[in-house]
């Protein structure tokens, strides 16, 4: 991202090899369920290293959530998405 990029980029001073960052963003969705959702969930990495007992309570707090929600909890809806690209050109 652009408020973070020029960590990333040389000091002055130093001999430019990259021109001024550019961002983009672009909004999307996924048609999902609360049971797809909660499967994908399962499968991050934060989830993989938990103790099993706290991933299964986890991922049913998740799912109670999604199923206590009129625009998640009966069939499938839109999850939102933002796909976020920073571009930066070699000089």
């Amino acid at each position: 991202r652009i408020e973070t990029a020029e960590a990333h980029l040389p000091r002055s001073g130093a001999a430019a090899r990259f021109g001024f960052p550019r961002q983009a963003e672009f909004p999307h969705g996924q048609r999902r369920t609360a049971d797809s959702l909660v499967a994908t969930l399962a499968t991050r990495a934060g989830m993989l290293v938990m103790p099993e007992p706290e991933r299964a309570v986890t991922l049913r707090r998740i799912r109670a959530f999604l199923q206590s929600r009129p625009e998640t909890a009966a069939g499938e809806f839109d999850l939102p998405m933002l796909t976020c690209v920073l571009r930066v050109r070699r000089l």
